[in-house]
């Protein structure tokens, strides 16, 4: 499963200017002001802030007017790409990067059979194969969120974000900006699955490449399927479902329309998912073998 930014068609001069505007600590110190206490009054804010010059104040304040902060029936408060700058201020990607993290887990390369192991350094996570070199996962999880975790408390908080993620690109929302995400199974891809679900966000250009097993965790044929055989999708991280990591059983059942087929197995019984060209669930069996 991946996760990439290609090329987009963003205004360089209209982000270069908005990052421009930050680039002081009089402005963060505003922003973080409203951020703890907001809204607030000029008086309050500029008290808050740590100004002892209102002139020094105001020009600092009104770089950040409209596009970080807004004002309204007398007080000023943050906007939405303030928040957001504040977040990446809390994410302490500026900061001192917290431990990186080099654990075992208790699941197998889809490739090769030995076991997967997982890695974290400065926000990227890794999860792989050290023997075939296959990853099974590329992520992002941010730094604030390693610091007070131990690393089997960190990969578990990781799973379930990206669950989070892997759901609402099944949905169409893009986890990154909200935008509207397209998915499509690939039928020919240069890389080790089969056939994975790519999902494209049509606003932020991010792209989403995992099994259509994983898309597959919400879906209530398949979580009963689970539940009957003792399995609890919330109770585990989704590189521990074979399904969800390997793909080499699925099948291509029909070409136009296209058609494939997930099995899905525990002792004797499989529950065959078929899925559409985006993803989608559109017929579901049971087989027992005798």
């Amino acid at each position: 499963m991946t996760e990439q930014r290609p090329e987009s068609d963003v205004n360089i001069e209209r982000a270069a200017s908005a990052f421009g505007s930050l680039a002081d600590e009089n402005r963060i110190a505003i922003l973080l002001a409203l951020w703890e206490s907001g809204p607030l009054s000029f008086a309050e804010l500029q008290s808050a802030a740590g100004f002892e010059d209102s002139g020094h104040f105001n020009y600092h304040l009104d770089k950040l007017l409209d596009r970080f902060v807004e004002k309204a029936a007398g007080k000023y408060r943050l906007r939405t790409p303030g928040a957001s700058a504040i977040d990446v201020v809390f994410d302490e990607r500026f900061g001192e990067s917290p431990p990186s993290v080099d654990i075992d887990l208790d699941a197998a390369c889809p490739e090769c059979g030995a076991g997967l192991h997982a890695s974290y350094d400065d926000g990227r996570v890794v999860i792989g194969c050290t023997d075939c070199q296959v990853d099974v996962n590329l992520g992002y999880f941010p730094p604030r969120g390693r610091l007070d975790r131990d690393p089997t408390e960190f990969f578990e908080a990781y799973a379930k974000q990206t669950w989070r993620e892997f759901t609402l690109a099944r949905e169409g929302i893009c986890p990154h900006c909200s935008g509207r995400m397209d998915t499509a199974i690939d039928v020919d891809p240069d890389w080790h699955l089969q056939y994975p679900a790519m999902s494209n966000c049509q606003n932020c250009q991010v792209e989403i490449g995992t099994t259509i097993g994983v898309r597959l965790l919400t879906d209530p044929e398949v979580v009963a399927f689970l539940h009957d055989h003792g399995e609890y999708v919330d109770g585990r991280p989704f590189w521990e479902f074979e399904f969800c990591i390997d793909d080499s059983d699925a099948w291509i059942e029909s070409e136009d329309p296209l058609r494939v087929v997930v099995p899905i197995s525990y002792g004797d019984e499989t529950l065959r998912v078929t899925v559409d060209e985006q993803a989608r669930v559109v017929e579901t069996e049971r087989v027992t073998r005798r």
